[in-house]
């Protein structure tokens, strides 16, 4: 039996569209709560290979400079995923913030979007409920001196207790530790401190912490490793 060829094309292209790739990006919202101007902050999203084919990505585009989200491969085989990391410079700019990276993939003309807030301040030393002392982890090596290790300050100015965690990925280029919780009116410490293996690498980087008390918050300590020669 014979069948049309309208119904042949129709079968054809329903097997096609059903062997494509497909992206799916889990969490593809992050919010880094408060950040000092003039830094950069980073975070890195979850891509999975969702569909029966294997996924490529033809390209990520920001829509400026000011933000980058490198590829380490384009193709994923079904089932695999990847972390794929984003550096977002936020200037000078001040006040509520946003970037939105889209994610295009071979054989859809509709890009992904992964979304980036923040809310850019000149002085996280003064914000509340948390500020922050330092705000900025500079990790230098100069010929004279060399900072491998950063004491950072967090002071609870609310009148309860909060909670503490650290939400963003840890990088392989230095350890840190927080406290789990700072009491009330309280000043509580923690550090950042270089791993040995990266002494010789410049690079920028990013910790987002969220308390949570009677509301959440959220504040990023940016992190550089700057060498001066």
């Amino acid at each position: 039996m014979k069948r049309p060829l309208s119904i042949i094309m129709i079968m054809a292209l329903a097997a096609t569209v059903a062997a494509e790739g497909r992206l799916e990006i889990l969490s593809d919202r992050f919010d880094f709560g408060t950040i000092p101007y003039n830094s950069t902050v980073t975070h890195s999203f979850y891509f999975k290979s969702v569909g029966t084919d294997t996924l490529r990505i033809k390209a990520i585009k920001s829509g400026c400079q000011c933000t980058t989200m490198p590829l380490d491969q384009k193709s994923l085989a079904p089932g695999d995923s990847m972390l794929v990391g984003v550096a977002w410079n936020v200037g000078r700019r001040m006040g509520a913030s946003t970037q939105s990276p889209r994610v295009f993939i071979e054989n859809n003309p509709n890009p992904i979007y992964v979304n980036l807030v923040g809310l850019v301040v000149a002085q996280p030393d003064e914000t509340r409920p948390v500020s922050v002392r330092p705000y900025k982890a500079t990790l230098a090596k100069a010929t004279t001196i060399t900072v491998d290790s950063i004491e950072i300050n967090l002071t609870n100015h609310s009148d309860s207790d909060l909670a503490v965690s650290v939400i963003s990925r840890p990088s392989p280029n230095y350890d840190y530790s927080f406290p789990d919780r700072i009491e009330a009116g309280t000043t509580a410490v923690g550090y950042v401190k270089l791993n040995p293996v990266a002494s010789d690498l410049e690079f920028k980087s990013s910790i987002t912490l969220e308390f949570e008390g009677r509301k959440k918050s959220r504040l990023t300590i940016p992190v550089l490793r700057k060498i001066y020669k």
